[in-house]
């Protein structure tokens, strides 16, 4: 009786065991949630925005405008998503960042926080958005216009890690300006330097379980094009990033395209509201202020591809939804 009892409560244990055990892999095998982008169409698009732990890649045309898309989304999943989230970039300085973000973030315009001719009422807005932000640090900048490996960029993780636990997106702006290990460097092959790097942003990104978002240049044939759109044969590093991209998001904004937009001299100001008179006569102020673009997403590795249109004000430095037109 007593070898009896003593074998079942044995059992009794082993299957509680078990259970514990099972309850254990199952929730070590959650996967944490995807960033949004704060771009619903986009977030639909990709199956509910980007996926831990996998590589997302931005691209376009030099000042298209893929960096401030890139920081849109670091920005969302920062402040109303209230996760951490890293800025590495080798183009702009850690002020430039800063001021798209106070821009973006409160509506003040970019310009003006640049020259410093702010009224009172845009100071003490700038001055709570800083606070609240300072407070939170759930956004942080680094590579500060240098151009480093992925080590530091991994260094600069770690400090984020270290402070908030985890870290859920990173942005490397933008791959071109990135250096490979000596080693690599040494052998003077860029195209195996570029793979290497793109392997190494990879790992890291399984190893943090966070979204990387990789920016890279296309090349100049949506020039060439009668529509200009891109295509992902344009892709720069095309072979190195397909191979451990999830997802490639080719953004294209029309306006670009317009030579008066790009060229043109305005001697007053378009819009006094919106662009102080003091700013002008300049060149190349774009105008509209407020354009449509298109984010094409050609390769999406597990879900569907696709275009959607979205809209950017770069005054302000941000993308954001299109409000749907009323059905006639």
């Amino acid at each position: 009786m007593v070898r009896n009892h003593a074998r079942k409560t044995d059992a009794r244990r082993s299957t509680q065991s078990g259970e514990g055990s099972h309850r254990s892999t199952v929730k070590q095998h959650v996967p944490k949630p995807r960033v949004l982008t704060g771009l619903t169409a986009l977030d639909e698009l990709l199956g509910g925005g980007l996926r831990p732990g996998r590589v997302t890649v931005v691209a376009a045309r030099t000042s298209m405008g893929k960096s401030m898309l890139a920081l849109t989304m670091a920005r969302n999943c920062a402040f109303r998503q209230g996760r951490p989230a890293q800025v590495a970039s080798l183009e702009m300085s850690n002020e430039g960042l800063l001021e798209r973000t106070l821009a973006a973030e409160t509506g003040v315009l970019t310009e003006r926080i640049r020259r410093g001719t702010l009224d009172p009422s845009e100071i003490d807005l700038l001055h709570a958005f800083a606070a609240d932000a300072d407070g939170k640090a759930l956004l942080s900048f680094g590579g500060d216009g240098t151009t480093p490996a992925v080590a530091q960029i991994e260094r600069e993780c770690a400090t984020v890690v270290c402070r908030n636990g985890h870290l859920d997106l990173l942005v490397v702006d933008y791959l071109g300006l990135m250096d490979g290990a000596l080693q690599q460097r040494a052998s003077g092959d860029r195209k195996k330097e570029v793979a290497s790097i793109v392997a190494d942003l990879h790992e890291l990104a399984t190893r943090l379980k966070a979204a990387v978002v990789i920016v890279d240049q296309l090349t100049r044939e949506p020039e060439l094009r009668d529509d200009h759109r891109p295509r992902l044969s344009d892709l720069c590093h095309g072979e190195a990033l397909l191979s451990r991209a999830e997802t490639v998001i080719l953004l294209h904004r029309p306006a670009y395209y317009d030579p008066q937009h790009r060229t043109g001299r305005y001697d007053r100001s378009p819009d006094p509201e919106l662009y102080p008179a003091d700013l002008f006569p300049r060149n190349g102020l774009p105008e509209p202020a407020v354009q449509r673009a298109e984010l094409l997403v050609p390769h999406n590795r597990h879900g569907r591809t696709g275009t959607v249109e979205v809209g950017v004000e770069l005054a302000r430095a941000r993308f954001f939804d299109l409000v749907p037109e009323p059905a006639g």
